[in-house]
């Protein structure tokens, strides 16, 4: 995992504004298959990680240590693979930011209103290198509590 990116998305127990911002509208947004299929992972997994993620950079919970320390634990794939790194990194899925109401729901109002959201663009290896560094954490908080 390239350390510049980690430090872009993560500073100071906190995540960008940016990245939250995605990370909102993940957790928001009704169909969220491109990135789950992609990533591996089940839209209601991948929406309850994120919700947790945000829930964790809301309290300041995330750990500061280096890779080192953590290496130990491993990875789902070998972040050293440029192919795959590659890949990831130069992927984007586009997101609608609102939820998607019922007609029911929906007011003319709401409706002349809807277009002044613009997508949320999502780099598929900025998602995964937030879902290796939030496996890290729970991995680190679960052996300190078991020790």
């Amino acid at each position: 995992m390239s350390s510049g990116r980690k430090k872009s998305i993560l500073t100071n127990r906190k995540l960008s504004v940016d990245f939250t911002r995605k990370l909102s509208a993940i957790s928001c947004a009704s169909d969220v298959s491109c990135i789950s299929a992609r990533l591996g992972l089940e839209q209601g997994h991948l929406k309850n990680i994120v919700q947790d993620i945000l829930e964790m950079d809301n309290k300041d919970e995330w750990e500061l240590c280096s890779d080192d320390e953590l290496s130990e634990y491993g990875d789902d794939w070998d972040d050293d693979d440029p192919s795959i790194w590659q890949e990831l990194q130069n992927e984007t899925v586009r997101l609608d930011q609102r939820k998607h109401s019922s007609a029911s729901e929906v007011s003319t109002n709401s409706l002349s209103t809807a277009d002044n959201f613009p997508p949320v663009e999502i780099n598929l290896g900025e998602m995964k290198t937030v879902l290796n560094l939030y496996k890290k954490h729970k991995i680190s908080v679960t052996s300190m509590m078991s020790q």
